[in-house]
């Protein structure tokens, strides 16, 4: 059985050996890259690393020990979505300095869509690392559901697993700078 990857390759985080103070949370927001973008843009140095993959979906979807391909889950069948990995330190950024971000950044009342992007890959997600994060994601979903009319479906639950997506797509807005960014990705005043 091979073993199931929960960590970007491309992040140096390790939850046994990196200092305590630092953390992963991961993200599924719609359209990834655009997500991935706006974090930049907001967070800049403050996070220590972000990418773009694909969490949360059926092992069997695989297409070698160690991956999962943009094609497949664009498919609608593997059940995975599409998702931004964030390695942070909560002494420069704070979960919930992220997630109210999150929540500000797309609409988390639409299920399964943001904007023209349609199926379950663009959900809405919450996939914490640990069970202490776990809680505290709960707990700022329902302190946000107020300012969405009580209507928030975003999912909240442990990751499970997470594929690093193509490298093409690793910072695809600032590769490709006229590239398709959902219209549904803005940072609303809530």
């Amino acid at each position: 059985m091979t073993q199931v990857n929960q960590i970007s390759k491309l992040i140096s985080y390790n939850p046994s050996t990196s200092p305590s103070t630092e953390k992963l949370i991961t993200l599924g927001a719609g359209c990834y890259w655009g997500v991935e973008h706006h974090y930049r843009l907001h967070f800049g140095n403050k996070l220590k690393n972000i990418v773009v993959g694909f969490a949360n979906g059926s092992e069997d979807s695989k297409t070698s020990d160690d991956s999962i391909t943009y094609k497949k889950v664009t498919s609608g069948t593997t059940g995975f979505a599409e998702v931004v990995q964030i390695h942070y330190d909560t002494n420069d950024v704070s979960l919930k300095e992220l997630l109210s971000f999150f929540f500000r950044l797309h609409d988390p009342t639409t299920a399964n869509r943001q904007g023209g992007d349609i199926g379950t890959q663009y959900r809405s997600g919450i996939f914490p690392s640990n069970e202490a994060d776990l809680k505290e994601s709960i707990q700022v979903k329902e302190e946000w559901q107020p300012k969405w009319g009580n209507k928030i479906l975003t999912e909240v639950e442990l990751l499970t697993n997470f594929y690093d997506a193509d490298e093409y797509h690793q910072k695809y807005l600032i590769k490709n700078p006229e590239g398709y960014a959902c219209p549904a990705h803005y940072v609303r005043d809530l």
